[in-house]
C-alpha cells in the first residue's frame, strides 16, 4: 500500500511531519508517490539538502522561476537555460544562449530522465542553505507557493539526529495553514537507554515522559510523549495521524499463526496506553510495509 494511501492525503493537503526516527524519510517517500502531481516540500525549521534526483525544481529564487537540479533555469513553462555546465540527468544541447535543457518542444521540460510539465513534479522550497541544511523560507513564500500546490510536505521538527526528543516552548513549528499533523516516533527506541546519546533535550523529554536519566525508554514512556499537552501533538493543526516507525523488520503483517511480528508488539503495546483516539499506523518505512492499528 501506498503510504500516501495508507495516510488518507487528499489533493490540497498540507503535510506537517513533527516528532524523530523517520521525519525525513516519510517527508521523501510521500514526494516520490506523487511525483506526477504538483508536489511543493519545504521546511519551517531546517533540514538536510536534499540529493539532486529527489526533487525536480528550486523554487527558492523567486516567483515563477524554476530550476532544475542540476542548475538550469526554467521561466515558468518555457525552455530551460542554463545557468551551469554540465546538467545531470536532463536532455541538453549547447545552444547560443547557453545550455538548452529541453526536450520536445517548449512545454515539457526533461529533467532526470522524466519529463514534466512546470510545476508538475517536486519543488523545493527554502530560504537559505546553512552547513549543508536547507532552512526555512518567508512564510508569506510558503503560504503562496503551498495554496498553488497539490500536495504540500513540510518537516516541522528537528532532533538533531537522535530517536527521541523532548520539546521545547516554541517547538514543533507547525503552520496554522496546515491540514494534516503526522507524528512519527520509532519503535526501535524503546529499549534504549536514557541518555544523551538516544534524547536530544532530555531534560524536557524526561518532564513529559515521566523518565529518569539512565531508565530502559518503554512504551509507556512514548505514549506518555505522545498524549501530553506539551509533546509531540503540542502545536497540531488539521487531522492528527500517529506513524509508529521501524527498521528491519521482515514482516509487519503478523505470522503465520496469526500473532504479531515484535515491531507490531511495540506498537500494540504503546496504542493500549494511550488515552486519546486518533489514528495510528505502523510500519518501516526503509522497506515500504505500512498498517493501520485500531486506537478507541
Amino acid at each position: 500500500m501506498r503510504y500516501t494511501d495508507a495516510l488518507g492525503l487528499m489533493p490540497g493537503d498540507v503535510v506537517s511531519i513533527v516528532g524523530s526516527g523517520g521525519k525525513t524519510s516519510l517527508l521523501w517517500r510521500l514526494a516520490e508517490e506523487n511525483r506526477g502531481r504538483r508536489v511543493l516540500v519545504s521546511t519551517t525549521t531546517k533540514m538536510w539538502f536534499p540529493p539532486t534526483e529527489a526533487f525536480d525544481w528550486d523554487v527558492s529564487v523567486g516567483r515563477d522561476v524554476y530550476i532544475m537540479p542540476c542548475g538550469c533555469i526554467a521561466p515558468s513553462a518555457n525552455a530551460c537555460y542554463g545557468s551551469v555546465g554540465g546538467c545531470r540527468g536532463a536532455q541538453c544541447a549547447p545552444v547560443a544562449d547557453g545550455l538548452h535543457c529541453i526536450a520536445g518542444g517548449t512545454e515539457n521540460i526533461a529533467t532526470c530522465g522524466r519529463t514534466l510539465r512546470p510545476p508538475t513534479g517536486i519543488s523545493l522550497l527554502y530560504g537559505a542553505i546553512e552547513q549543508g541544511k536547507i532552512l526555512a523560507p518567508d512564510i508569506e513564500r510558503l503560504t503562496d507557493l503551498s495554496a498553488k500546490a497539490e500536495l504540500t510536505l513540510l518537516e516541522c521538527d528537528g532532533s538533531s539526529g537522535l530517536p527521541l526528543k523532548g520539546w521545547a516552548s516554541h517547538e514543533p513549528v507547525v503552520p496554522c495553514f496546515t491540514t494534516v499533523t503526522i507524528g512519527i516516533l520509532p519503535l526501535w527506541a524503546i529499549g534504549r537507554q536514557v541518555c544523551e546519546s538516544v534524547v536530544h533535550r532530555m531534560p524536557e523529554f524526561c518532564r513529559i515522559a515521566g523518565a529518569e536519566p539512565g531508565e530502559t525508554v518503554t512504551a509507556m514512556h512514548l505514549a506518555r510523549v505522545i498524549g501530553h499537552s506539551e509533546g509531540l501533538f503540542a502545536q497540531e493543526r488539521g487531522r492528527r495521524v500517529l506513524f509508529l516507525n521501524d527498521r528491519g523488520s521482515v514482516d509487519n503483517r503478523g505470522s503465520a499463526a496469526g500473532g504479531m511480528t515484535p515491531p507490531l508488539r511495540g506498537a500494540e503495546a504503546i496504542v493500549s496506553h494511550l488515552d486519546t483516539p486518533m489514528e495510528v499506523l505502523a510500519g518501516d518505512l526503509h522497506r515500504g510495509t505500512v498498517e493501520g492499528l485500531v486506537c478507541m
